[in-house]
């Protein structure tokens, strides 16, 4: 029998997080397959073969790997559920991942509400005013100085990324697909008559995702390129520290500023609902215009995250957004000629049926 030691261990999950990183899905599945043999981390290879199955829609697949790693019982600061039944329970829904990972989410708690006796979802500060908003919301709390004093009590928690682990979700029976995100009418209308009469088609853009990967980030010279495009009422959807760096190319281009009607997710998301198309990167806003049910072009990088799938153009997650990916990783340039081209034959299509 051979005998392998933790370099080779190392060195096979190292070539298979490669392949999986290239997106080279059958190479990287063999990859898998190969560390697992030379005694690579059984989790580690769990979590990279849960990957291959989610990116090829196979969430039956990904299931049986989330059963494996709960089975051994290696801590996870993000795994809270321990498989009981919720059945008639206090269940407590922690969102401890991004914004956008909530959002996207949130989507269950109506079935959940059908089970449980009440459900309580814990957001991070600046979601609690939207948090609301969402289907299925019993309670709504965060943490912080924003924390409440008696917090509700709770017999079942569950971080709200194992939701969809937890219903066994296939593609094909995602929940509540679109229009699970309401923002209050009231606002939506007082934002409406604020915006004034739109005289052009309304396009939000958001250019950069979070500060900790700048592969997401849509260089200036694109957004330049887009926001060229003649015809259409840009609205600047950005927030953070990338606000303030595209904010004078937006300004030079006429680009109308969300900022200017509200800071925080509320008005933000009362805005997309009034606008005719969201053109984004991988971030929060595509979560939210998918949400809402609002039109929504989504820029990813050839490497996309595996909520998006492998080469789709289409997500079964929100049946409003359309995929738009690099050719080759990097390559924002081929990206954006592409869609300002898609961008005036969608102003050409409008044009036309106003016409007929």
């Amino acid at each position: 029998m051979t005998n392998f030691n933790e370099a080779d261990a190392a060195a096979a999950l190292a070539r298979a997080d490669v392949l999986l990183q290239q997106r080279d899905l059958v190479q990287a599945a063999e990859a898998y397959h190969e560390a697992v043999w030379v005694g690579a981390a059984a989790d580690r290879c769990a979590a990279g073969r849960w990957t291959l199955a989610m990116l090829e829609g196979n969430f039956e697949a990904a299931w049986q790997q989330s059963d494996a790693i709960r089975r051994r019982g290696e801590p996870d600061a993000h795994r809270f559920w321990n498989g009981e039944s919720i059945d008639g329970s206090q269940v407590m829904v922690r969102c401890l991942h991004g914004l956008g990972d909530s959002v996207q989410m949130l989507r269950y708690l109506p079935a959940l509400q059908e089970r449980c006796r009440q459900v309580v979802v814990e957001v991070p500060p600046r979601l609690l005013p939207l948090a609301r908003c969402f289907q299925g919301v019993d309670c709504a709390i965060t943490w912080g100085e924003g924390a409440p004093a008696n917090p509700p009590a709770w017999n079942v928690q569950v971080e709200v990324m194992e939701l969809p682990y937890l219903f066994r979700s296939t593609v094909a029976d995602l929940p509540l697909k679109q229009n699970y995100l309401q923002p209050p009418f009231a606002l939506c209308d007082e934002l409406a008559s604020r915006m004034g009469t739109a005289k052009m088609p309304r396009v939000g853009v958001v250019w950069a995702a979070s500060e900790w990967d700048a592969t997401r980030w849509l260089p200036m010279k694109c957004l330049e390129r887009l926001l060229a495009v003649q015809g259409v009422e840009f609205w600047n959807l950005q927030g953070g520290k990338q606000h303030a760096m595209g904010k004078q190319s937006a300004a030079v281009a006429g680009v109308r500023d969300a900022d200017d009607f509200g800071a925080g997710l509320l008005p933000l998301s009362s805005v997309i609902a009034n606008l005719d198309l969201v053109i984004t990167v991988d971030t929060l806003v595509a979560h939210l215009a998918g949400a809402i049910g609002k039109p929504a072009w989504i820029l990813l990088q050839a490497q996309a995250d595996w909520r998006w799938m492998h080469l789709r153009t289409d997500t079964p997650w929100y049946p409003t957004l359309q995929l738009w990916r690099q050719p080759l990783q990097g390559d924002w340039d081929a990206l954006t000629t592409e869609v300002c081209a898609a961008l005036q034959a969608w102003l050409q299509e409008r044009s036309d049926v106003r016409t007929d």
